[in-house]
């Protein structure tokens, strides 16, 4: 049998069933063929993709006679013939579609190309790349590249890649990305990717999935089991290690706040958050929500800090919706702990109030929010700017 490093090739995804037989002695060669593709598969798990690599690249050696130019329409309609199956081809051009046991150089199809071992070199299909085992070189495919070994080089497709185990190098797809080992690289997507291990860096349009991320996801909506590195989008969530924090607290602008803050770890985090005013004499019902990104690190043993920014949209009484009234915020948040996970936070705060709002008399635009104004500017005769320092004062679970 020849070496395969992951899974010999009668047990890729285009291998062929075991012959049946009715001999005792038949049915034991199988069973112990197919012993020994698990334990081949199970040491390849184990070794480093370059060592992996290298190893396929070795073991592919002399496999199949080599054809130096394959021309056909569809396989077996092809110069190759019949024989497609047995050989591996260096240059192969297809008006429709090919077939080979193996690509050692380059292949154009109009539709689609089908190696059932391994490809060492460049494909180009209008819709599909399909390869029963390894890929070493790149797939360019008009809909999707279909990998049942690893991948070391780069895969392009218009809708989806789909590797059964481990990617060394990039995968960029208009729809989604999928890696059923370890990815080392980069998964790029308009929706999803997905990856066991990753090193590197998934982005995608809505959805991140990982189990264990070195590296960074940037996504909508951004999931692991841990993370050593930002995750960055709308929701991470990590199942060890994620910072979770719920902090209230006192402002100039809303007297009672809540925010929860969420992230992968704390080095990037997400921040929803809510606050209101209390009508008193002379003033008004004022509520708001916003969001925000903030940073965390630790000051000495006791000590933490946060890099925050914020945005609200605020709402006055008696005042329409339609029209911009947002609390911009750049935040600086010293946190003390006092008893196991309560915290008191003190935070300096630069606003920038931005608003094309009328108060409530109509008299002016842009309803005033601080006697602390440092800057206060109408542009345009239409858009309020005002700044002010401030402070806010509360306390973190």
């Amino acid at each position: 049998m020849d070496g395969h490093g992951t899974e010999a090739v009668e047990n890729g995804i285009f291998g062929c069933s075991p012959l049946n037989s009715k001999n005792t002695n038949t049915m034991n060669r199988i069973v112990s063929f197919f012993t020994s593709l698990c334990l081949l598969s199970s040491i390849a798990q184990g070794q480093s993709p370059d060592a992996q690599r290298e190893q396929l690249a070795q073991d592919r050696q002399g496999r199949y006679p080599k054809r130096a130019v394959q021309i056909g329409f569809v396989s077996p309609i092809s110069t190759n013939g019949l024989d497609a199956g047995k050989v591996s081809n260096r240059l192969s051009l297809n008006a429709l579609g090919s077939y080979a046991a193996a690509l050692d150089g380059a292949e154009f199809s109009g539709l689609a190309n089908v190696e059932k071992d391994y490809v060492a070199g460049v494909q180009f299909a209008g819709i599909v790349n399909a390869v029963g085992h390894e890929v070493d070189g790149a797939q360019f495919a008009g809909i999707a590249n279909v990998v049942g070994g690893p991948v070391y080089g780069a895969q392009f497709a218009g809708i989806s890649n789909v590797v059964r185990q481990s990617v060394k190098g990039t995968q960029i797809a208009g729809i989604s990305n999928l890696a059923g080992g370890r990815v080392q690289g980069a998964q790029i997507a308009g929706i999803v990717n997905v990856g066991r291990d990753v090193t590197g860096v998934q982005i995608a349009g809505i959805i991140n999935a990982a189990k264990h991320v070195k590296g960074s996801q940037i996504g909508l909506i951004n999931v692991a089991d841990n993370i050593d590195g930002p995750q960055i989008g709308l929701i991470s969530l990590a199942r060890t290690g994620g910072y979770r924090r719920l902090d209230v607290w006192a402002s100039d602008v809303l007297l009672g706040n809540v925010a929860l803050k969420m992230g992968g770890n704390r080095q990037f985090y997400n921040i929803f958050a809510v606050g209101a005013n209390w009508p008193s004499a002379g003033t008004y019902t004022r509520w708001g929500y916003g969001y925000g990104i903030g940073t965390n690190m630790p000051l000495g043993k006791r000590l933490q800090l946060s890099l925050e920014a914020m945005s609200y949209q605020i709402h006055e009484e008696a005042t329409s919706w339609d029209k911009l009234n947002m609390l911009n915020q750049a935040r600086v948040s010293f946190i003390v702990p006092v008893y196991k996970r309560v915290a008191i936070t003190v935070t300096p705060t630069f606003n920038v109030q931005v608003s094309q709002q009328e108060n409530r008399e109509r008299t002016a635009i842009g309803p005033k929010w601080s006697n602390r104004t440092i800057y206060d500017q109408l542009v345009n005769n239409r858009t309020r700017v005002r700044m002010w320092p401030g402070i806010n004062v509360g306390m973190q679970f």
